[in-house]
């Protein structure tokens, strides 16, 4: 928030220091920014879940990120359409693009030492899963209305192939090989001590890069193969490993989060959101507030095992949009040249950024005083009354 508020003060809508324009088109830097910070957020996002979280919470996390995801796009889309007026492809794309949970912005909730302080790991774990798998799973959704729009001869067909199987499918396979076969080697390596130092900040940062201008290079979804390659690594290598150096990999994570974000700030669409008045206002707000928590309440009828209505409700709320709207609005840009779309996303992106930013720590805390601290209270006072039932028992 403070990195997007320092972009709006330098850029031109107030002290005109820094004019993106001169650095090429605005799409052009905010994709490559994204990407790289998306990269980086996903990899260290797959590193930081515990090994055999997805073997325990594979029901949960797969009803959360799937259902979850049809959920929000369709929410998003119906706000969009009923509000903005837009064409329902139009509004399908947009809705699409809203959908990914950022996993930028959500690593300011889930990682760290107060959030692993406030929240309990179980949320944690899961909002880190869902930001990081539904960033590439958005591809296919934002594709299906694009190649409409595009006017494709088969828009179905060129979807379920190129965009489905090839861009998707074979990305997680290729991204999950790499991974594996990475963390192998570098486990091969350090055993047979042919490294001086290991560092997994440079490994998982290399791996990151590696895979995603890769998948990039043949056309695939790096987006979704950096995540699976990273998840695949992690596998492989020891706890030790995973737990060292684990200050670095946030520190790396920050690092390409405050960049992304200053340059948004610096492009921020002030004309075209005056241009549009009260309905964009309207939008935004709605969306922020009935995109993702009423679909995660009903979700929630099958988890109930795992997650009580205050976990629901605080994982329906933290979920941030950002970094991968960024990037699927500029991509999408690209292809159809809409500066609608670019208009209604920043906007949605800018509340959030803020909305987000300024009730994470005060809503991890006041949630960890009401329904963390309170419950352990309460099991020892029932434990402490059984001890004292149990001597008077034996007394008696």
């Amino acid at each position: 928030m403070i990195a997007m508020f320092a972009g709006i003060v330098v850029g031109p809508a107030m002290l005109n220091i820094l004019d993106v324009t001169h650095w090429g088109t605005f799409n052009k830097t905010l994709e490559i920014a994204s990407a790289l910070a998306i990269s980086m957020a996903l990899i260290s996002g797959a590193f930081r879940l515990p090994k055999n979280h997805l073997v325990h919470q594979a029901g949960v996390q797969s009803k959360l990120l799937l259902l979850g995801m049809v959920g929000m796009c369709i929410m998003s889309t119906l706000m969009i359409k009923f509000i903005l007026g837009f064409s329902w492809f139009t509004s399908l794309l947009i809705g699409a693009i809203i959908t990914p949970t950022d996993p930028v912005i959500s690593a300011t909730i889930a990682s760290g030492s107060v959030a692993e302080q406030l929240v309990p790991a179980r949320i944690r774990n899961a909002i880190t899963f869902e930001s990081s798998a539904n960033d590439g799973l958005a591809f296919p959704f934002v594709m299906l209305p694009l190649l409409f729009i595009e006017n494709k001869d088969q828009p179905l067909k060129e979807w379920f192939i190129s965009a489905f199987l090839w861009q998707t499918i074979a990305a997680i396979i290729i991204g999950a090989l790499i991974g594996f076969a990475a963390g192998k080697l570098f486990t091969k390596a350090k055993s047979v001590k042919s490294m001086a130092k290991p560092s997994m900040l440079v490994f998982s940062s290399a791996l990151g890069f590696f895979v995603f201008g890769l998948l990039e290079i043949i056309d695939c979804n790096g987006i979704i193969g950096v995540f699976c390659a990273g998840f695949a690594a992690h596998q492989v290598l020891s706890d030790d490993e995973n737990r060292s150096q684990s200050e670095e990999q946030e520190a790396r994570e920050r690092l390409f989060i405050i960049p992304i974000f200053f340059v948004f700030g610096l492009i921020l669409p002030w004309q075209s959101w005056a241009t549009m008045g009260w309905k964009i206002v309207v939008a935004a707000v709605l969306i922020l507030l009935f995109r993702r928590l009423p679909v995660v309440l009903l979700i929630r009828q099958w988890m109930k095992k795992t997650f009580s209505v205050p976990d629901a409700v605080f994982i329906g709320w933290f979920g941030p949009i950002g970094a991968a709207a960024m990037f699927y609005a500029v991509y999408t840009y690209r292809h159809i040249h809409n500066k609608d779309v670019w208009d209604v996303v920043s906007a949605v992106v800018f509340l959030s950024t803020i909305v987000h930013g300024i009730t994470g720590y005060p809503w991890s805390k006041w949630y960890h005083k009401k329904y963390v601290e309170q419950p352990e209270e309460k099991k020892h006072e029932e434990e402490a009354a059984n001890q004292q039932q149990n001597k008077t028992l034996q007394h008696t």
